[in-house]
């Protein structure tokens, strides 16, 4: 008996001596600990509750994570499973207006806006095999209502599992996206507004192609009916009235048909068909076989390229460029007019006002005749724009706005370059696919 009773106290003993160790092991982990919290080298968060304190460290390894987290442009916040925020940066307490250090250690929750309250604790719940994704609101201490976007993912954290969760401030993308819609339902109305301009050109054209040149072939009519009848009878300055009364109602008339032309050549239909330019210079030739004939003019073509065009659109084109030289060339010169072609990249004409379509057909049409100023470049393109009086040269001063119209529906630009009696050249630049 008193054999067992030295045998129970030397058990006792050994117990209290393996605990006596392991107290005095973890007095010197919790020693070393409060000095490397102490010196910087591991951060703490000390979350109490009812029961006991529970101590989260973070060590020295994590630096480089935590100092890009910092650097983010969002929110970066750390929960436990209690909800409890292990850590955030400096983002996330910015965005609820609260000073960092108050942030960590308080419930997450806590920041949550009572209209997405629901949508939180559905996202808390919710399978998080894979990162969640969710938008909803924070409030923050100026009650101020944060749009964000949570993403949600599990980590491993001192032997236990955490919420890692990213916040992304959506209040600037939200308020792009109403200004957005502002613009939107802008360019809608300014679209029915230019349906309703649409119409009322279109009212115009009628009228301008029926109702106001229906006066002015009378005025033709009876000044041709009056002359050839009345000529003896009228004194040689009425006779002169008469004839500039015709040629005034026919220049009228020429505009009003230039006009219809550069209104045509924007809302004609635009059916794209692959296109034989060569062929079409030789149909344009017939128009001009007259005057071609008077002045010994000559068209040397090159074997040009073979683009997608507007069949009519571009006849139409060739027919202004070389009426307009015909026009205005030198006097006992017979005309001279170059066209040729070659496919260019893009990449290589350094032209911000080309679209970036892969290859592009360069037309280059050049004339021997008067020329221009190069510093009317711009303006011979202009509605109305002429560099030279009517009676030097007849014409609307609408040839080369209509061009440059056209130009503009095969999505490509037209430049002109010359000087005053060194002729003309005029570079055409469209896309060889539309």
């Amino acid at each position: 008996m008193h054999a067992q009773k030295i045998t129970e106290l030397l058990e006792a003993t050994e117990k209290l001596n393996r605990e006596n160790k392991q107290l005095q092991q973890q007095l010197k982990e919790a020693r070393a600990s409060i000095d490397a919290i102490k010196s910087g080298n591991i951060d703490a968060v000390v979350i109490a509750n009812e029961k006991e304190f529970t101590i989260y460290t973070e060590k020295t390894s994590d630096k480089t994570y935590r100092i890009l987290i910092e650097k983010m442009h969002e929110g970066a916040v750390t929960l436990n499973e209690d909800g409890i925020i292990l850590y955030c940066n400096s983002y996330f307490a910015n965005m609820v207006n609260h000073p960092l250090q108050k942030v960590m250690g308080t419930k997450f929750k806590n920041y949550i806006d009572t209209s997405s309250e629901d949508h939180f604790e559905v996202l808390l719940k919710s399978d998080r095999e894979y990162a969640l994704k969710q938008e909803l609101y924070l409030s923050g201490s100026n009650d101020k209502i944060i749009p964000v976007r949570m993403s949600v993912n599990t980590l491993s954290l001192d032997n236990m599992n955490v919420l890692s969760i990213i916040i992304t401030d959506l209040t600037i993308q939200n308020q792009h996206q109403e200004e957005l819609k502002l613009r939107t339902k802008q360019l809608e109305q300014n679209v029915k507004e230019l349906e309703i301009v649409n119409k009322d050109l279109t009212t115009f054209t009628y009228l301008s192609s029926h109702d106001l040149q229906e006066p002015l072939r009378k005025i033709q009519n009876l000044v041709s009916c009056i002359l050839p009848g009345e000529e003896k009878n009228l004194s040689k300055a009425g006779r002169g009235y008469f004839q500039r009364i015709g040629q005034t109602a026919k220049r009228m008339q020429a505009l009003i048909e230039a006009l219809l032309t550069y209104s045509s050549a924007k809302s004609s239909e635009r059916k794209f068909e692959k296109a034989d330019l060569n062929s079409m210079v030789e149909e344009v030739k017939k128009d001009f076989e007259e005057i071609m004939l008077e002045k010994n003019a000559t068209i040397i073509v090159a074997d040009l390229c073979q683009p997608y065009v507007i069949t009519l659109q571009f006849r139409q084109l060739l027919h202004n460029l070389i009426g307009n030289s015909l026009k205005f060339s030198k006097p006992k010169i017979p005309p001279r007019i170059k066209i040729n072609s070659l496919m260019e990249q893009v990449r290589m004409l350094n032209n911000e006002d080309l679209p970036t379509k892969a290859e592009y057909c360069h037309i280059i049409y050049t004339d021997n005749g008067i020329g221009f100023d190069p510093q009317y470049s711009e303006r011979i393109f202009e509605v109305f724009q002429r560099l030279h009086s009517q009676e030097a040269y007849t014409g609307t001063g609408m040839g080369l706005a209509i061009c440059r119209r056209i130009i503009e529906n095969h999505k490509g630009i037209i430049t002109a370059s010359g000087k005053i009696n060194n002729g003309t050249r005029f570079d055409i630049y469209i896309p060889s696919q539309q």
